[in-house]
């Protein structure tokens, strides 16, 4: 009777030990070192394993291209880890990754409660498995089960059997821990190739990105700008469509750079040739929808590019005629108008030899001894520092009404190389002239163009005249800051003319009409059409253009000519008279208006003495577009006698 009283005692003590040494296996495992709740142990599961017949389809998890990362190459911590299961059926909402000793294990959150027990191995090895090696799920707080198993390595196939209660079977289930989820403080510094393992300095960079994850329709450009400061690296990323609002990186929110074109992000870069994910917002459909991507910077392809040769994408904010689109061997192509297209290429680039310099006209970067046949280009050059790339101009010293261009001619700094109908061929050549900017009116002197080119010369034609925002003229200054390498300059001086429209585009409109003329000396008045850029700075200012029925108002010109007297009876009332004096001359007095035309007499504008008249640089100088407003706004409001002295405009006495 003793002995088997001694021997039921044993038993309940080994029954004892074996449940505390399970939990505290528990305990171990549970998540930011918390006692696990207690397993739940339910029906010894039977050794049925299902065949292919009872299964879903099975998904590949591991990706081509992935290497395994152990448990060695992390630091002790727990963290939020992305799970990817092989079936559909056996989905996963949440998982915590555990690192401890170079150990992994993670525990994870089911989406149901099918599941009763799980194993670290194939359904048959399960089946035939001791029930103590069998992990029975718990209940986290909100009553999901959660199971704690070992994981061998990330980025790896984990093999996971896991027995279902409805169907009393084994399933084979493949499991998948992205390490590309975790945040990069888990790795260990040796463990990426990161900027300061390269040992980059700061500056600007090309380096080859791809994109991964989402419906696979999503695309971004490649090669993009990375830039490298104080050990820090961003890279702009520019996608394949204008849809996204805004993008995270291991939790950091970063809204778009700029307002027009396609969606592009300034987003920091901590490590190279292992996918990060990263989380897109795209309103493309009926609501936004956040999708989850990854992206990979591919360290060997890294080009130090340097300031003054930087080659950028180029999509203009306000500028419709012009774009430049980088390419993957890291020229850039640039288009004018609807299809002038020329291939752009780093002057000190490498490899200069591109299957498209067959067949476009090839611009090197920087653009050195430049022919500007168009004088609205120089002052442009002039407001991005770029003067030096400057060194002939189609007007004569006599003509300019710049005083810096004027000082520029007159110390033979900038020379004189003929009309652009008749460029000085021979000057051009001798002074190794490599790109000619030219305005439309070269496309009515086609063999002129024809001879620059035969000559190797490269004609750019600028269309900045058919911008119909005021700004779009300006913002042409951009594009000649990426031909010469004066990026930043230009890029700051449009700001600033940016913020000078924003001060005035937020007041309310005026009421008052501005007619904006001149007059022919076969008297008939020339005046803005509605689409024009003159008339939009009106709009900006506050005011409006009395012209509202204008012959050939839909066409590609600006202006057109109408007779005194429809000119009489549209602009009779008009609050303001702007005459264009870089056409036919400054007005002096009012006396000087009426010696062109009587009729001026019974103008409002004339019996107020609200007649104003342009500076004769106005079309010389279209890089000051907003002062020219912020003068209408002055005029307008009243304000402008206050002003010592207008930028643009003055009150014909």
């Amino acid at each position: 009777m003793r002995r088997l009283i001694a021997l039921l005692l044993c038993l309940l003590l080994f029954c004892g030990l074996t449940g505390f040494l399970q939990q505290s296996e528990a305990s171990a495992t549970a998540p930011n070192g918390a006692a696990a709740p207690e397993p739940v142990k339910e029906t010894a599961p039977s050794p049925a394993v299902a065949d292919a017949s009872q299964m879903t389809t099975v998904k590949e998890v591991v990706e081509e291209g992935m290497v395994p990362v152990t448990g060695d190459q992390l630091f002790d911590g727990g963290y939020p880890v992305k799970a990817e299961s092989s079936s559909s059926m056996f989905r996963i909402t949440e998982s915590i990754l555990h690192v401890a000793d170079g150990k992994l294990s993670a525990t994870i959150v089911m989406s149901g409660k099918s599941y009763l027990y799980i194993y670290p191995g194939t359904a048959m090895e399960a089946a035939t498995a001791d029930e103590h090696a069998w992990i029975p799920y718990f209940e986290n707080g909100e009553g999901a089960h959660c199971f704690t198993i070992p994981v061998e390595a990330l980025d790896t196939g984990v093999p996971c059997a896991a027995f279902s209660r409805n169907k009393e079977l084994w399933y084979d289930r493949t499991l998948l821990f992205r390490a590309d989820s975790l945040p990069s403080d888990a790795f260990q510094k040796d463990f990426f190739v990161t900027p300061e393992s390269l040992m980059l300095p700061d500056g600007d960079y090309l380096i080859e990105v791809s994109l991964s994850g989402g419906s696979g329709r999503a695309k971004v450009e490649s090669p993009t700008v990375m830039h490298v400061k104080d050990g820090s690296c961003t890279a702009e990323i520019v996608w394949g469509s204008k849809n996204y609002d805004y993008m995270k990186v291991e939790g950091e929110k970063f809204l778009p750079i700029s307002g027009e074109g396609n969606s592009r992000f300034e987003i920091p870069v901590r490590c190279f040739d292992r996918a990060v994910s990263v989380i897109a917002d795209t309103v493309a459909m009926s609501e936004p929808h956040e999708i989850e991507y990854c992206l990979l910077f591919n360290s060997e392809s890294i080009q130090s590019i340097k300031a003054e040769t930087a080659l950028y994408e180029l999509n203009p904010v306000y500028a419709r005629n012009y774009r430049v689109e980088l390419q993957k061997d890291g020229t850039a192509l640039l288009t004018l108008g609807e299809k002038d297209r020329y291939l752009l290429i780093n002057r000190d680039a490498e490899v200069l030899s591109t299957n498209l310099t067959e067949t476009l006209p090839v611009i090197l970067v920087p653009a050195e001894h430049v022919y500007a046949a168009s004088s609205s280009v120089p002052d442009l050059f002039l407001h991005c520092d770029a003067m030096d790339s400057l060194r002939f101009t189609g007007t004569n010293a006599a003509s300019w009404h710049v005083a810096e261009l004027q000082d520029a001619m007159n110390e033979e700094r900038l020379l004189y190389a003929g009309k652009y109908s008749a460029p000085d061929y021979e000057l051009l050549l001798e002074e190794n002239c490599d790109l000619v900017i030219e305005n439309t009116m070269i496309l009515h002197n086609p063999e002129a163009r024809e001879k620059l080119e035969t000559l190797g010369i490269p004609v750019l034609i600028e269309y900045s005249s058919y911008e119909p925002h005021p700004l779009g003229r300006v913002e042409w200054i951009r594009l000649y800051g990426l031909l010469t390498g004066h990026r930043n300059e230009a890029d700051r001086f449009f700001e600033e003319q940016q913020d000078i429209l924003e001060k005035y585009s937020d007041h309310e409109p005026t009421g008052k009409t501005v007619a904006f003329f001149h007059l022919t000396e076969n008297g008939t008045a020339v005046v803005r059409k509605s689409a024009d850029y003159v008339t939009r700075m009106i709009e900006f200012a506050g005011g409006e253009s009395p012209f509202h029925e204008l012959p050939g108002d839909d066409s590609a010109l600006s202006t057109v000519s109408i007779g005194m007297e429809s000119f009489y009876e549209q602009a009779r009332d008009a609050d303001v008279l702007i005459y264009n004096s870089t056409i036919t001359g400054d007005l002096k007095t009012i006396g000087d208006l009426l010696e062109k035309s009587s009729l001026f007499s019974d103008f409002r504008a004339v019996r107020t003495g609200e007649v104003w008249c342009t500076g004769q640089s106005m079309f010389q100088q279209s890089s000051l577009t907003a002062e020219m407003i912020a003068d209408l706004h002055s005029i307008l409001s009243g304000e402008a006698d206050e002003r010592d002295e207008l930028t643009w405009l003055h009150r014909v006495k």
